[in-house]
């Protein structure tokens, strides 16, 4: 008996997307991206450089999706000029500069910081006021939604070479 993967859990698959063989004999066959999304994620990295880290969704509308850090800062809200889109359905994040996370690749360290959002964004608890470091696994929660941090890169590990932009 085999698994069939295609898109995201509970979602239709995408307009465009193939299926590739069996994987081992296994019968297990996963959903492969068309060129032009490739393409386009490629793009994406090359304007902020390689993953550092993730937000994933704990609770709340998104339950379970990821999204990727860069090197910088990474704006966050709901609306698509954000470098990072938490657009799940909570209406309780700003759309636009709800908060940031910046990651110094010269120190090798994550810094959270408000941005322009009404409502407050929380971190283990205690509101965001001012800039403050941000450790690995980091619960934060905004509206309806609560988030972990995730660090790739750190103190002890992070790519050769930090990217220009």
């Amino acid at each position: 008996m085999g698994t069939t993967l295609i898109g995201e859990p509970g979602k239709p698959a995408r307009s465009g997307t193939t299926l590739a063989g069996p994987v081992g004999g296994s019968g297990t066959r996963l959903a492969a991206p068309l060129i032009a999304e490739q393409d386009a994620d490629a793009a994406s990295v090359g304007a902020r450089g390689p993953v550092t880290g993730w937000l994933v969704v704990t609770e709340g509308p998104g339950l379970g999706r990821s999204i990727e850090l860069g090197y910088g800062m990474n704006i966050v809200g709901r609306g698509a000029s954000n470098r990072v889109v938490l657009d799940f359905g909570d209406e309780q994040i700003s759309q636009d500069d709800h908060f940031r996370i910046a990651y110094d690749g010269t120190h090798r360290r994550f810094h959270l910081v408000p941005g322009r959002g009404t409502n407050l964004v929380y971190v283990a608890g205690a509101p965001l006021l001012s800039p403050l470091d941000l450790a690995d696994r980091a619960e934060l929660a905004v509206g309806a939604t609560k988030l972990r941090f995730v660090a790739l890169c750190g103190s002890d590990w992070a790519w050769p070479t930090t990217p220009t932009a």
